[in-house]
């Protein structure tokens, strides 16, 4: 395996990708139309090919297929309105049918799946601009149209399937028996669907208002299938339960519970989250506890510190040693404040969770059915699976009643009412099983066959849409998709990357949560104290900057493991305080984000240090070189490059696995101490130099890490960091997000803008570590690790920085 297929296995399970997988496959609602789609055909074998997939097949249309499509609608709309017209429209369809021909066959090449998708998308594309072309039209004049070129659209594709795919075994029962037997009808509410097909009603029997009043009686039903499930999966939920989590469950299954069903859910729920409950309350209690330790431990160390500046004061020898207790002072209580806010957060988020907990356990059943999703045509598709009732001889009476008052102004409406009348004494009724057999004639070859294209086309989903502009969030995620072989291109060709069939069982998840170590390298010391020719002097400088250094690490929660001399060694654990305080040395795994932003930090601070130092530089340095540097009025970018070099910095992050690659343990003179591969591993990250700046790097893993964690990520490309999609069409901006994936050079973490740069030049390594460049095979074991190609441990290297890399 390649370096970057390895990457693109992992990006596709980052947060950020899933939720755009969520969003734009539909992943809920797929799910539930094609467990309800497999229910009324029979599991037709053409729906196989959908189940394994997250949600909607995605087809992106290219200009030629979307332009043809729309001028169809176009022209024949034109023609119905003037027959005289004929020879253009004739002229015009040859035209069209050749080139949909020709774009056909490229498409499908012969085979069943994608000639169902074709048919299928093109349909639903037609449908959206028959929907267009008919806004502002009566009902009346949208139903003549639906009825027109639905028949043009049904003998198009029914002669296109039979004449050019004589030879492949079409599976298109689903399409014969849903789009051929009902006209082309734009997209309507539900209240209107009836209105559409009021002659079509009238045709098989019944008046259009009869019709609607005993469909409108008959839709209140329930459907339990897939209870069991979903009770299940309610009791799985562990700590991501969440009012949100539930309605998530119940929104991805096609489920109407009666009072039974709902109380079993109802119970499901209630469990789950007094579970839950009791151990998020103790959670939030043990850190108001430790809101309060630290309040008190505030106190006490503002006192002890301010008995000590008074002394030092009181014993003043130098300016820089005044200035290293105010720093110390002020590190300890940014420390202190930092734990605080960091807890306090936490706490919201325990109280927030602990509040929602509390007012799902105070909900009756009956607040229950309004987590139910309902979208407009779900009672409709219910009514086609759910138990239908019955209604009762006077109910039924009563209810023509009413509806006939609506008929009298159809002379053809009261023709069929006076066939269907009984004479009675004294009191005037209808035959109601006549009326019901033709009722349910109508539900079968009209509105079952119509719900089902409408089921169908949840299947698949088409860009660029009809009337609505695509957000770049969009347009990129459908190009990821396509460089994964996971879109259907009409008319454009993309060579996947790695598809879904050849992607590899990998141990993504151990880079989830892992613990950082973090080893900085302070630069130009051998120089600086040349320069001093003063070692006490050189101390005091030395230990300002780790003060300023410290507060930077503190403001990040790193606990400082080791004072190097010349650097430090710095864990980043998720509970880095329970190990500061004694309560445990096991370092728990968590995101790593915290030792990135605080290595960016330091270099910042690094550089701050010098512009706030520099007129001390005067006094802090004698020149013994032949020239004489002036300091006064000097700016940083103006200091000669040796002394710019003093206070630069070398930061090396390596982030991996407790006990394997990292262990915490006192050493022999009882101080915690860290030993391992990422002891090693970020010393020698820290040691990469560069000549014009401070750095920092970090490996592979702990790149992983971050976009395994972070809401957000883009790629960093030489094509540029930001798409200004006003002056693209989607095709350009399509090709743009393409270009951004295949010649990406690293990662940019949005919020935070972290650009994560891959090294790009052999590097000398140590030991057995290999430092992995550029395009290089690997080898991923079960755990997730890499491995070079002789099985040896192989890192790749990022630069990371808070600037677009040159």
């Amino acid at each position: 395996m390649l370096r970057n297929e390895f990457e693109e296995v992992l990006i596709t399970q980052t947060p950020y990708y899933q939720k755009l997988n969520k969003v734009y496959r539909d992943s809920l609602n797929f799910q539930r139309y094609l467990n309800l789609l497999k229910n009324l055909s029979n599991n037709d074998p053409i729906l196989k090919y959908f189940e394994d997939k997250e949600g909607k097949e995605i087809v992106f249309m290219g200009r030629k297929i979307f332009s043809l499509q729309e001028d169809f609608v176009t022209n024949y709309l034109n023609f119905i309105r003037d027959e005289s017209l004929l020879a253009k429209w004739d002229e015009f369809f040859e035209r069209y049918s050749n080139t949909l021909f020709e774009i056909y066959k490229n498409f499908t090449q012969n085979d069943p799946f994608r000639i169902f998708i074709f048919e299928i998308v093109n349909r639903k594309l037609l449908r959206d601009f028959i929907t267009r072309e008919t806004i502002g039209r009566t009902i009346e004049e949208k139903a003549y149209i639906a009825e027109r070129i639905g028949v043009v659209i049904n003998q198009l594709f029914n002669y296109v399937r039979r004449s050019l795919t004589r030879y492949v075994m079409v599976q298109d029962r689903l399409i014969t028996e849903s789009y051929e037997k009902v006209p082309a009808y734009p997209r309507v509410s539900r209240n209107e669907l009836t209105k559409l097909m009021g002659r079509l009603i009238l045709k098989k029997g019944l008046p259009e208002p009869i019709f609607s009043a005993i469909l409108k009686n008959l839709l209140n039903t329930n459907y339990n299938l897939g209870l069991q499930k979903i009770i299940k999966k309610i009791g799985e939920m562990g700590k991501e339960f969440s009012r949100e989590k539930v309605m998530e469950i119940l929104g991805a299954h096609f489920f109407f519970p009666d009072e039974e069903g709902m109380l079993k859910v109802f119970t499901a729920v209630q469990t789950t989250a007094q579970g839950i409950y009791e151990e998020v309350k103790n959670k939030r209690i043990a850190i108001e506890k430790r809101i309060e330790e630290l309040n008190k431990e505030i106190e006490d160390i503002n006192r002890l510190m301010s008995e000590q500046l008074i002394n030092e004061v009181r014993n003043f020898s130098t300016e820089e040693s005044l200035e290293l207790h105010i720093k110390k002072l002020k590190r300890s209580l940014l420390t202190l404040g930092y734990d605080i806010r960091r807890f306090r957060l936490e706490l919201q988020d325990y109280q927030k969770k602990e509040s929602e907990i509390e007012g799902i356990l105070k909900l009756k059943i009956t607040d229950f059915f309004k987590f139910i999703t309902k979208n407009e045509w779900d009672p409709y598709f219910l009514f086609l699976v759910g138990e239908r009732k019955t209604i009762e001889e006077e109910a039924f009476q009563n209810l023509l009643k009413d509806a006939v008052n609506e008929c009298k102004g159809s002379k053809d409406y009261m023709n069929i009412l006076n066939e269907l009348r009984i004479p009675g004494f004294l009191k005037e009724r209808y035959n109601t099983v006549e009326i019901m057999k033709r009722f349910n004639t109508i539900i079968k070859e009209l509105f079952e066959p119509f719900l089902k294209t409408l089921l169908l086309e949840e299947l698949i989903d088409y860009y660029p849409k009809v009337g609505s502009a695509l957000i770049p969030e969009n347009i990129r995620y459908v190009a990821e998709e396509a460089m994964r072989g996971r879109v259907s291109l009409v008319e454009k060709g993309v060579t996947p990357k790695i598809t879904m069939e050849e992607k590899p069982l990998l141990g993504v998840d151990r880079y989830k949560n892992l613990i950082a170590v973090l080893t900085y390298d302070i630069r130009g010391s051998t120089f600086m104290g040349t320069k001093l020719q003063n070692a006490e002097k050189e101390s005091e400088i030395r230990n300002l900057f780790q003060e300023t250094m410290l507060t930077v690490i503190e403001k990040f929660g790193g606990l400082p493991i080791k004072d190097t001399g010349d650097g430090g060694i710095i864990l980043f654990a998720k509970n880095n305080f329970d190990i500061k305080n004694g309560k445990t040395k096991i370092p728990e795994p968590g995101s790593v984000l915290n030792a990135v932003r605080c290595g960016l930090e330091m270099v910042k601070e690094s550089i701050n240090f010098v512009q706030e130092n520099i007129e001390h530089y005067k006094d802090w340095f004698r020149e013994v070189e032949d020239r004489k540097i002036n300091f006064e009025g000097i700016t940083y970018a103006t200091l000669p490059p040796a002394y710019q070099s003093i206070f630069q910095i070398g930061v090396g992050i390596a982030s991996g696995e407790y006990p394997k690659e990292i262990y915490l343990e006192q050493n022999a003179f009882g101080d915690l101490d860290l030993s391992g591969m990422l002891v090693r591993e970020s010393n020698f990250y820290s040691k990469i130099k560069s000549r014009e700046k401070s750095t920092v790097i970090c490996d592979d893993a702990t790149v992983f890490n971050l976009l395994l964690n972070v809401d957000k990520f883009s790629f960093l490309s030489d094509t540029g960091v930001k798409l200004t999609a006003e002056s693209m069409d989607i095709e350009q901006e399509l090709e743009y997000w393409i270009n951004q994936k295949t010649s990406r050079r690293g990662f940019i973490i949005d919020f935070y803008r972290i650009f994560l740069s891959k090294m790009g030049e052999e590097i000398y390594h140590p030991g057995s570590l290999k430092i992995l460049i550029g395009v290089t095979d690997i080898v991923i074991e079960e755990t997730g690790e890499i491995k070079d190609g002789k099985g040896g441990r192989g890192k790749f290297l990022f630069e990371v920085s808070s600037e677009v890399p040159k």
